[in-house]
């Protein structure tokens, strides 16, 4: 049991050979430690016998106080109870307002129930709590996610249930989250939940390579796969043994996917294609066994476009792609030379893949909105907190109110956006995400979530200053989040290309006959 200590006690220890200091009521002795402090020796002896409290919040995060838990003497003679360690706070429900969604700060949702609750809890606890160690030091190193992890997913069905409802759900041998929620009482607000929290993070990079890259690629295989690829390709996916990726866009076709090159022929045999070409900014590349592809087997334009499952193999090479987020998301280059792939492999009919692209679209653009939310949500926590504990002139900064300006930009964008999805995830649940009506309004979605994003980082990063832009340390959420918030806007179809689809469609739905 720790002791307890009094303020005269601790004051007795000021000197550099022997220096106790007080944060948040617990007493800590830093004698041996100020050498190695990464902020100058004398700084941290300069509060030694004294109560740093309130000048260690102003530099450091909470976890680094589980960091050094073993330099701990004691507790302070009436503190009261002991705060809780980060890793217990990240794991549990933030009463910080506007950090959670509304219905779990005391609002009522039509669309929540206790097992969506319960699932949360679930999915936190393996993201915030058995990952984050991980994803730090991959996101930090640039390094790939262990296939233990991987693995791990598998096992607690967190890589079926963020490909949505559907028969695949029934494959992780212990159910989903370990028996939280039943397959057939899956629906797409318990997706939204699992994919709010694997963003919880802020490891861009480590989520994208962990699942993300799957959760995009294997939806086309569920819905459109032939029944040997559900049946022997499918189940290794959705356990986390094995990886496939969506590869699609090229150096000569992004939005222009009816302009890709990569070709597929059929050889003297009529048994196989031969595919040559390559693949530029396909997220996960680098860790993929399965590559959906989509390549060019007919007439030029969208015609001519078919979908096939190209396993990897020596004809085909990936190269990792440095972008603005870690390189942990194996996000690569690939090229094809005269890569042999079984008639067999052809995902739907020849000539009939751009369908295919546009219809998966849909759950990818939603997918992404979910994700965008979660993290300006997370950036705004963190700028609210910074806001309440930073002084500046003498006052918290909370009190100059040009701040709470940004953060009420803040709050809004975030709480719009929210609304906005839980309306289109209803309809989801309701029409099914492939028909162009929904399609519309998950572009449209997409398209005002990328935009409060912008906001989201620009408040953000003004309001914690220097820290903002500076790589780990108290800043190291907002500093992410800015660096990395504008690459959603870009992939799964750019802003430009998600305002016109939503407008061309509200266009061709205008009565023939409304007049001002």
């Amino acid at each position: 049991m720790a002791a307890t200590l009094t303020r005269e006690e601790v004051a007795k220890h000021n000197k550099a050979d022997d220096a106790w200091i007080i944060v948040d009521g617990d007493v800590y002795d830093v004698t041996k430690f100020a050498n190695a402090h990464p902020g100058g020796t004398q700084l941290l002896l300069d509060y030694a016998g004294q109560d740093a409290t309130e000048d260690f919040f102003g530099l450091h995060r909470l976890e680094v106080l589980d960091k050094y838990a073993k330099l701990k003497k004691g507790r302070l003679q009436g503190a009261g109870p002991a705060p809780k360690k980060a890793s217990e706070v990240m794991t549990q429900i933030s009463k910080v307002p506007f950090a959670e969604p509304a219905y779990l700060q005391g609002f009522k949702s039509p669309y929540f129930s206790e097992v969506h609750n319960a699932l949360r809890l679930k999915v936190r606890q393996f993201f915030s709590g058995e990952t984050l160690e991980e994803a730090l030091e991959c996101e930090s190193k640039q390094t790939a996610p262990s296939k233990e992890m991987r693995l791990r997913m598998g096992e607690l069905g967190i890589i079926a249930m963020v490909q949505g409802p559907g028969p695949h759900l029934k494959i992780p041998p212990k159910g989903l989250g370990e028996g939280v929620v039943k397959p057939e009482e899956f629906d797409y607000f318990h997706e939204l939940v699992v994919q709010e929290e694997r963003s919880r993070t802020m490891c861009p990079g480590y989520e994208d390579g962990l699942d993300g890259a799957v959760s995009i690629g294997l939806p086309v295989l569920l819905k459109y796969g032939s029944d040997w690829m559900k049946q022997d390709v499918v189940p290794p996916i959705v356990l986390g043994q094995k990886t496939v990726v969506l590869a699609i866009s090229e150096a000569f076709a992004g939005s222009d996917v009816a302009a890709l090159r990569t070709t597929a022929v059929l050889d003297a045999s009529g048994d196989n294609y031969i595919v040559n070409g390559t693949k530029k900014w396909i997220t996960g590349g680098m860790y993929a066994d399965w590559f959906v592809t989509a390549v060019r087997t007919g007439k030029a334009g969208a015609g001519g476009i078919s979908m096939m499952l190209i396993p990897r193999s020596d004809a085909v090479s990936t190269k990792i792609i440095k972008s603005k987020y870690s390189s942990s998301a194996g996000t690569a280059y690939v090229t094809f030379e005269n890569a042999i792939v079984p008639k067999r492999n052809l995902i739907g009919s020849e000539n009939k893949g751009f369908q295919i692209i546009m219809s998966n679209f849909n759950h990818e653009r939603w997918m992404i909105a979910v994700v965008c939310i979660a993290r300006a949500r997370l950036a705004t926590e963190e700028t609210f907190k910074w806001a309440m504990q930073r002084k500046v002139f003498g006052k918290q900064l909370v009190e100059q109110p040009v701040i709470r300006e940004k953060l009420a930009q803040m709050f809004a964008g975030v709480e719009g956006c929210t609304l906005m999805l839980y309306d289109v995830t209803y309809n989801m649940n309701v029409m099914g995400p492939s028909g162009a009506e929904i399609g519309s309004k998950i572009a449209l979605l997409k398209y005002q979530t990328t935009r409060m994003n912008h906001l989201v980082a620009d408040n953000a990063v003004q309001v914690f200053g220097g820290r903002g832009v500076s790589s780990g340390g108290m800043g190291r959420v907002v500093e992410t989040f800015s660096r990395m918030y504008k690459i959603p806007s870009v992939y799964g179809g750019s802003e430009e290309i998600m305002a016109d689809l939503s407008v061309r469609q509200a266009i061709k739905a205008y009565p023939k006959h409304a007049r001002l």
